[in-house]
């Protein structure tokens, strides 16, 4: 009987899989957390390791990084969990050796078995005609068969590209229940998820916001795992950009701020908006989308176009606003983000001209700038702008901005 470790910060996640690979034939062990799997791993030899790569604390590379180091464990095929916003971990895992990694938000309990026959047989061949490395296997290329996989990213290869996220089919059996129940207990998680910001805001230490913020953290990354076991793909979306924006924060506190705690407490308003319109609409396609970005900062619009491509959204980007009008009336885009100080338009006049047009009339906008003061904030929104996020750009909290307004645009609800 085949040994599987699953590591995972989230109970949902570990039951459901554990299940299922159980009933599948395999002997199961898990671990909530990465110390708790290197005291594992120290003592037993499984024959695969299901890894997570975002918990806090020590991350899955932490883990990735002591079963390459130990002789009896180096070659001990690894299958990673990941979130598509977090290259950077991604980028370490693939350097280190994985046989696959999985987006979360694509993976289910049969996907998951999928993949581990498939290591696990091409292992057992393998063995058996003494072909055995002691290196890691190089990280493999997603195919068509195995929906939810990705290649991870090593040294010389562009970054993780997650396959287009689809629909899933039948075939877990528990997604009707589990869509129920998410939908059932909507508000509360909402509140819920409200009163953890507000402990969080509350406290004035560090060590104690810290503490706040790993309980907000937990609570997203449980409904985010909720959601995507439900196949409710906008809240998976939505719900892991909010997940990888917390991890960012508890990484480097530093970064939290009051553009961050803003964007901190619009992505929890968002929540209760998005269960309420997943129960009177049911589930939805992922989200896709256009954006327009003009910033006359190169680097600006670099960083912009990062934090985009990590939301898996289309964008163009001029640093010219004379060239975005006519792009805008050329092109249609479902979001724009604006600079505001530019020579000969700024984002404040470009604005309100793209808001002259009916197709535009409420189409997102954000703005991106060096001052975020009230002044600047109030004039942002006599102009018809929708939000603003303070310069130098966090990829991922204007990646999180952008996700939101979408998802808020596409049900109609008021602008933040």
């Amino acid at each position: 009987m085949n040994r599987i470790l699953l590591v995972d910060d989230d109970g949902l996640v570990i039951r459901s899989y554990r299940d299922r690979l159980s009933a599948h034939g395999f002997q199961v062990n898990s671990s909530l957390d990465a110390n708790a799997a290197i005291t594992v791993l120290r003592t037993a030899q499984p024959d695969l390791v299901v890894l997570d790569l975002m918990m806090p604390g020590l991350s899955g590379v932490e883990v990735l990084k002591f079963i390459r180091s130990e002789p009896r464990l180096a070659t001990t095929p690894v299958v990673v969990l990941t979130n598509a916003y977090m290259n950077d971990l991604g980028r370490q895992a693939g350097a280190l050796g994985v046989e696959k990694a999985l987006l979360k938000s694509q993976c289910t309990p049969s996907v998951l078995m999928a993949v581990i026959d498939e290591i696990l047989l091409a292992r057992s061949k393998k063995l058996g005609g003494q072909t055995q490395t002691a290196t890691p296997s190089s990280p493999s290329v997603s195919k068509e068969k195995d929906p939810g996989a990705a290649a991870v990213q090593t040294e010389n290869q562009p970054a993780l590209q997650p396959a287009k996220v689809a629909v899933r089919q039948g075939g877990d059996g528990s997604s009707a229940e589990t869509r129920i129940g998410a939908l059932a207990h909507g508000s509360d998680v909402s509140g819920h998820l409200r009163r953890l910001f507000q402990a969080f805001t509350r406290e004035s230490s560090q060590e104690a916001q810290q503490q706040r913020l790993q309980d907000l953290y937990r609570k997203v990354h449980s409904l985010s795992a909720g959601a995507d076991l439900a196949e409710y793909l906008q809240i998976t979306q939505m719900m892991a950009v909010f997940e990888a924006l917390l991890y960012v924060l508890l990484e480097n506190p530093a970064r939290i701020g009051p553009s961050t705690i803003r964007t901190v407490a619009s992505l929890v308003d968002s929540v209760e908006l998005l269960f309420q319109n997943a129960r009177e609409s049911g589930p939805r396609a992922a989200l896709s989308a256009l954006v327009l970005v003009v910033d006359d900062d190169p680097l600006s619009n670099r960083m912009a176009l990062s934090g985009l491509q990590q939301a898996q959204l289309q964008a163009h980007t001029t640093e010219d606003p004379t060239i975005a009008w006519q792009l805008l009336n050329r092109e249609h885009y479902d979001l724009f983000l604006l600079d505001i100080e530019m020579p000969g338009l700024n984002g404040f006049e470009l604005c309100k001209r793209l808001r002259a047009l009916p197709k535009y009339a409420k189409t997102p906008v954000i703005y991106v700038t060096n001052h975020s003061d009230f002044e600047n904030r109030a004039k942002g929104t006599l102009s018809g702008g929708g939000d603003l996020i303070a310069k130098p750009i966090l990829p991922i909290e204007l990646a999180a901005k952008v996700m939101m307004h979408l998802m808020r645009s596409r049900v109609g609800a008021k602008r933040i």
